[in-house]
């Protein structure tokens, strides 16, 4: 007689791990149980020791607490350093593993994901000079590589998966010598040195047109309003590509050649311990069952982190600014993942802005904000009561909410119009799209600014 009995169970589970490295010291073991997907972190005494080290994030501090880290903290940290969408299935299937294997994608992708560290074998040492010359990737190969990408997919290169940073859109991060405007190139890179600046190209889809120039119109009309923003430029093959400076590196000419240095940076979701799919508020979509879950990153969620900045004052002045800068410009795919904070031993410091595109300009795609202006989920539902309910929530004055409103929505309606005309824009199509961005632009302005003057006179009661 035969049958099935329990499975005998596995006396020692295999255990993984990979080391994280920082300005050439290393700085914790990660390990990875993958029979019960357990995580851990243990940090290098050296490491703690060393005058302004940093934490891999506010949930992951030199000290656990007594019972530990949260359950998951340590893999949510990690998942939301990986590519999505299209991005994470190309580098699941280049590698040969499942795109839910988290450990086995950050072991491929982690020399040089976002932010300051390295995952690397425990039984090696990162390389301290380039022992091989940089690749450089010239205009013509790139157009090819554009126009051939849905028979080779634009991350992999070389045989290599070259998508390290988080997202669903193409990137190609790359090392740019010196500036275009001097002749500058572009190359791929290998440890120790790091890519300087990200390569977003067009879309190859119709329901996006002109998103490089949206994009490029969107963060350079905030760097004209001097807020904090990633230097971007247009690069053509002749086919529209943003190129956006990475501000978690500093590039410098050593005695050896180039050298990179990593800043540390988290985005929002891991600042808040909250994985990759809590980066829309309602994270478990806008179906009629389950509109009502709120649980994931929201504008209240949003400041609730300015409690962990070195600066509060400005942290939150940053942040309501951008809030702002997002209704202006119509960015309603403005979440979790698109606000990032600078990591430093003594707290978290606002990072410049990416990722501004007025998303409303295309019909086809759904407008649903990623975060709610109090409960309206469309720029449309926006009222006055909305305005002062965000403001509530998000402890920010009203009065101040007023002013700054009127004043990003004066600086908007003064800047827009000039930058419709910009050079960077080559041909009528292009200038036609800026005009339309213009025209949209401006009236959020003055709407911006009728609603939070009425926003401010609400009644506290009310609220």
């Amino acid at each position: 007689m035969s049958g099935f009995g329990a499975p005998t169970p596995t006396a020692h589970p295999p255990i993984h791990a990979l080391a994280l490295w920082a300005d050439g010291q290393k700085v914790a073991t990660l390990a990875h149980e993958p029979l019960n997907d357990r995580w851990s972190l243990d940090y290098e005494a050296a490491w703690v020791a060393r005058p302004g080290a940093f934490a891999l994030s506010p949930a992951l501090p030199f000290q656990p607490p007594a019972a530990g880290y949260a359950v998951g903290a340590v893999k949510r940290f990690v998942e939301n350093l990986l590519p999505e969408g299209r991005a994470l299935d190309i580098t699941a299937s280049t590698i040969h593993v499942s795109k839910s294997n988290i450990y086995a994608l950050i072991s491929a992708l982690g020399a040089e994901t976002t932010g300051a560290f390295r995952f690397w074998r425990v039984d090696q040492t990162p390389p301290a000079v380039v022992s091989t010359p940089p690749r450089e990737v010239t205009r013509g190969e790139l157009d090819k590589r554009l126009a051939e990408r849905d028979q080779m997919p634009l991350a992999v290169w070389d045989g290599k998966v070259r998508m390290s940073i988080a997202g669903v859109q193409d990137k190609l991060m790359v090392y740019l010598d010196r500036p275009l405007d001097e002749g500058g190139r572009l190359f791929l890179v290998e440890p120790p040195l790091a890519s300087t600046h990200i390569l977003k190209p067009e879309p190859g889809r119709e329901l996006t047109p002109h998103l490089v120039v949206n994009e490029h119109y969107c963060m350079t009309l905030a760097r004209h309003m001097k807020l904090p923003v990633a230097d971007v430029a247009i690069y053509r093959t002749p086919r529209p590509v943003l190129l956006v400076r990475r501000f978690d590196r500093i590039a410098s000419q050593g005695d050896a050649g180039p050298v990179v240095q990593r800043l540390h940076v988290i985005d929002a979701c891991q600042a808040s311990d909250l994985p990759v799919t809590y980066k829309y508020e309602r994270n478990l979509g806008n179906g009629e069952h389950v509109r009502h879950v709120r649980d994931g990153v929201s504008f209240e969620v949003l400041f609730d982190r300015v409690e962990q900045t070195v600066n509060k004052a400005a942290a939150r002045m940053t942040l309501l600014r951008w809030a702002l800068f997002q209704f202006l410009i119509g960015n309603s795919d403005a979440h979790g993942k698109n606000f990032s904070f600078f990591v430093h031993r003594e707290g978290l410091e606002p990072a410049p802005w990416y990722d501004l595109v007025s998303v409303v300009q295309y019909p086809s795609i759904d407008h649903e904000l990623a975060m709610a202006w109090g409960d309206a989920f469309t720029l449309e539902e926006v009222t006055a009561f909305a305005l002062a309910d965000f403001a509530q929530r998000c402890g920010v004055d009203r009065q101040l909410l007023k002013r700054e409103a009127r004043r990003m929505a004066k600086l908007a309606g003064e800047h827009a119009p000039q930058l419709a005309q910009a050079a960077d824009y080559i041909d009528e199509a292009e200038r036609a799209f800026t005009r339309q961005l213009r025209d949209f632009i401006v009236g959020q302005a003055a709407r911006l600014t009728q609603l939070a003057d009425a926003a401010a006179k609400i009644k506290g009661e009310y609220l």
